[in-house]
C-alpha cells in the first residue's frame, strides 16, 4: 500500500508535468515540512521511517557508524556540536547525548515540530537556528560540526561556500568537521535546475577534485572517502554521497589548550 508521503510526491510530480510547473528547490525544503502535523509523517519527510521508534533506531545506528567512529571524535572536548541541516532532529537527538550543548541550523518552517520531537526524547540542551542565525555562534567555540544528507540538497555551490566559511569560523583550533556531500564523476560540480528537480531529490553534486580545491585553502583534510556503502551495517549498495573529515589548518600547535 502506498504511503501518504509517496502518494503526495507522486501527485506533485504528475501535477508539475501536466501543468508545466517547476519546483523551486530551496522553497520545497523550506515550506513542505510545515504541512505535516503528524510526527511520523514529519520525520518521514526528511528520513524515510514508519514510526518514531524506527526513526530513533536508525539515528542511533547512523550516529554510531557514521560519526562516532570519525577520526579524532573520541579525542574531542565534547562541549558543543553543530549540525548543518537538522531536519526532523533525529541526529541532533543523538548529538545531544554526547555533547553538553548542540546547535542545529536549517531553513525549514517547522522548527516547532523538531523542538517537540527533541523534547519528547528527553533533550533540552539544544538551540535551533535559522540559516542566517549561524552568525550568532561565536568564533572558535564548536568542537564538532557534522552534516549528513544535506549538502546534496542545496541549490547552488554558493551555499556550500557559505557553510564552509562558517564551519571554519566556528570550529575550535582542534575541532573536527565531518561533512557528507553529493558526488559526481568528472570535473567541477553539477547543479539540478528547478525545471529538472523532483521533490526530495538530490540537486548538487561535486567531483572529488573540485571539493578538494574548495576545502584545502581553509582546512586540513583528515579523511576522505569518495565511495561509500549505502548501508554501513551490511556494506551493501552504493551511496550517492562522499564524505570528508576536516580540521582547520594548524598555524601554531601551542594554540591548543
Amino acid at each position: 500500500m502506498m504511503s501518504s508521503l509517496k502518494l503526495r510526491i507522486l501527485l506533485h510530480r504528475l501535477r508539475r508535468k501536466l501543468l508545466g510547473h517547476k519546483i523551486e528547490i530551496r522553497r520545497s525544503w523550506q515550506e513542505t515540512p510545515a504541512q505535516f502535523q503528524d510526527m511520523v509523517q514529519f520525520l518521514n519527510w526528511f528520513d524515510a521511517t514508519s514510526s518514531i521508534e524506527a526513526c530513533v533506531e536508525k539515528a542511533q545506528s547512523d550516529w554510531k557508524l557514521r560519526f562516532r567512529t570519525t577520526s579524532g571524535f573520541e579525542d574531542l572536548e565534547h562541549r558543543k556540536a553543530l549540525e548543518i541541516g537538522f531536519g526532523g532532529g533525529r541526529l541532533l537527538a543523538q548529538a545531544a547525548q554526547d555533547f553538553e550543548f548542540v546547535y542545529g541550523v536549517d531553513i525549514h518552517d517547522a522548527f516547532a515540530m523538531t523542538d517537540k520531537f527533541l523534547r519528547s526524547q528527553g533533550h533540552s540542551n539544544f538551540a535551533l537556528l535559522e540559516r542566517d542565525e549561524i552568525t550568532t555562534i561565536e568564533d572558535e567555540t564548536i568542537d564538532f560540526v557534522y552534516s549528513f544528507i544535506v549538502f546534496q540538497h542545496f541549490d547552488s555551490a554558493d551555499e556550500v561556500e557559505y557553510y564552509l566559511d562558517h564551519i571554519c569560523r566556528v570550529l575550535k583550533p582542534y575541532g573536527v568537521a565531518h561533512i557528507y556531500y553529493g558526488r559526481c564523476s568528472g570535473d567541477g560540480h553539477r547543479v539540478t535546475s528547478d525545471e529538472e528537480f523532483d521533490l526530495r531529490d538530490c540537486s548538487l553534486f561535486f567531483a572529488p577534485t573540485e571539493m578538494h580545491d574548495r576545502l584545502e585553502p581553509r582546512f586540513e583534510i583528515v579523511d576522505f572517502a569518495n565511495s561509500l556503502p549505502r548501508d554501513p551495517v551490511s556494506g551493501e549498495g552504493v551511496s550517492a554521497q562522499a564524505r570528508v573529515v576536516l580540521r582547520k589548518h594548524r598555524t601554531n600547535p601551542q594554540d591548543h589548550v
